[in-house]
């Protein structure tokens, strides 16, 4: 039996048993919806139960992003950005490398940032406590559960796949003052971040957040490239404030983009909804030679806690 065959049996064997789961115009800049102040009571409901619209999905499908503002209400917010503190104060984050598989390396030409993993069931975060405002019900991650829900319908329509939530990634992502990351794709060819399907960014940053005096804009490219915008093809990006409670989320393999310099602390929760593993996806990364990487990628299924973010090592 050929390597690349073993490995495929091993990828459906794992997969039958029961895995249980922690182009608008160039240059334009992002307007955010009016700010309205919900009332307390309002705030509770919208902590509980954020929902995407029909509208911001098929916006999604079709121009590969969505952007919508005050997805989150200010209280929860708040919450999480307390939670990031408490979380780097308890050594949980690192500094934040780039690269894919055997190439991933500390490269602060690229990427000055740190982040820290998230899951229900990682154990290096239930021993710093196990009722924060991640787990709690009605928390960051049933929040997120609903949200993939919605996705994983969207999936199914646009491409008749659905999402394999066992193989979410979450971290949260700290810029300190002078913090960047340069123009990247999230999904590259022939690696295991190939499943990545949607990407997600959640800003978690204070308000009254300035965007001349703090900076930090995303930037999503609309030009087509890669890492870097073609030769001969003219720049045609969006820049997006990062303001708190905006949620951000596009195709993962077709919007390269990059984080501004920043001049503040600026504070996000960074994700990833992934497709189900498929033979193709195993072929293709065999071609790649890294048989230890695929073998890697049969135990996260296995091992969720580990996940794919783990294989990537970013």
């Amino acid at each position: 039996m050929k390597t690349s065959s073993w490995i495929i049996s091993l990828i459906f064997a794992i997969n039958n048993c029961a895995i249980v789961s922690a182009f608008i115009s160039p240059q334009h800049v992002h307007k955010p919806r009016t700010n309205v102040l919900p009332s307390t009571s309002q705030l509770k409901v919208a902590t509980a139960s954020p929902q995407i619209t029909q509208a911001d999905l098929a916006s999604l499908s079709e121009k590969g992003y969505v952007v919508i503002d005050n997805f989150l209400p200010r209280d929860l917010v708040d919450d999480l950005r307390d939670d990031i503190l408490n979380l780097r104060s308890e050594g949980a984050f690192k500094e934040a490398k780039i690269g894919q598989d055997s190439t991933n390396e500390l490269n602060t030409n690229i990427r000055i940032a740190e982040t820290c993993f998230l899951g229900r069931n990682r154990p290096e975060l239930l021993k710093l406590g196990e009722n924060s405002i991640r787990d709690r019900s009605g928390g960051l991650y049933d929040i997120l559960g609903n949200l993939c829900d919605s996705l994983s319908d969207l999936s199914m329509k646009d491409s008749a796949t659905p999402l394999d939530r066992s193989l979410n990634e979450l971290l949260y992502a700290y810029y300190p003052e002078g913090g960047f990351y340069r123009r990247h794709r999230d999904a590259i060819p022939n690696s295991a971040s190939v499943l990545r399907k949607y990407s997600l960014l959640l800003y978690l940053n204070r308000d009254g957040w300035s965007p001349d005096k703090d900076a930090g804009q995303l930037r999503m490219h609309l030009d087509s490239g890669g890492d870097e915008c073609p030769p001969g093809v003219q720049p045609n990006f969006i820049d997006v404030d990062p303001l708190g409670g905006t949620l951000v989320l596009f195709k993962s393999e077709a919007i390269p983009h990059e984080v501004l310099n920043t001049m503040s602390e600026r504070f996000a929760l960074v994700g990833w909804f992934n497709n189900p593993v498929s033979a193709s996806d195993i072929a293709n990364l065999g071609e790649g030679g890294n048989l230890v990487q695929v073998g890697m990628m049969a135990v996260a299924l296995a091992l969720v806690t580990v996940g794919v973010t783990t294989i990537l090592g970013q």
